[in-house]
């Protein structure tokens, strides 16, 4: 009996890391492609939101351990896609960033939003409109008072 219950402890603290490892994967991912739909919301992609959002990569802690050249291409992907198929854009990001949902990681996503969205000096309408409506889709919440936090 105890090696059966030590062997199924064994097998579950497996699992456990290996889906700790596709669910840290899908979340970087959705990090990036929200990114890149605030970067291209405005039409263009700024030296100035590529240059933040490759910082953001370099420093946010839950994506250590991740390759990081992938994840920069991943973003810069999204964002040329996002330029050449604006009318698909919105149904793709929604599709792709909903890992991120009630995470804590969105948290951190949306506030790389508004970095991007405040990186060429020039705070679009565009660009708010879309971080609400990831705000909104995430379940995030943003204030003056208390910053970016998740919505309960």
């Amino acid at each position: 009996m105890g090696a059966f219950t030590s062997t199924k402890e064994f097998f579950e603290a497996g699992l456990e890391k290996l889906s700790k490892i596709f669910v840290d994967d899908d979340v970087a991912k959705a990090s990036m492609v929200l990114a890149a739909w605030i970067t291209a919301a405005d039409g263009k992609i700024d030296e100035s939101e590529l240059d933040e959002t490759e910082k953001f990569i370099q420093e946010a802690d839950y994506l250590k351990g991740l390759d990081k050249a992938a994840l920069s291409r991943e973003y810069r992907k999204w964002s040329k896609q996002f330029i050449q198929d604006p009318e698909d854009a919105v149904a793709y990001a929604l599709r792709d960033i909903t890992p991120l949902i009630k995470k804590p990681e969105a948290v951190n996503a949306v506030q790389l939003a508004y970095r991007i969205a405040k990186a060429d000096g020039d705070l679009d309408e565009r660009e708010l409109k879309t971080v609400d409506k990831a705000c909104h889709f995430l379940g995030v919440t943003c204030s003056e008072d208390t910053g970016c936090v998740l919505a309960e």
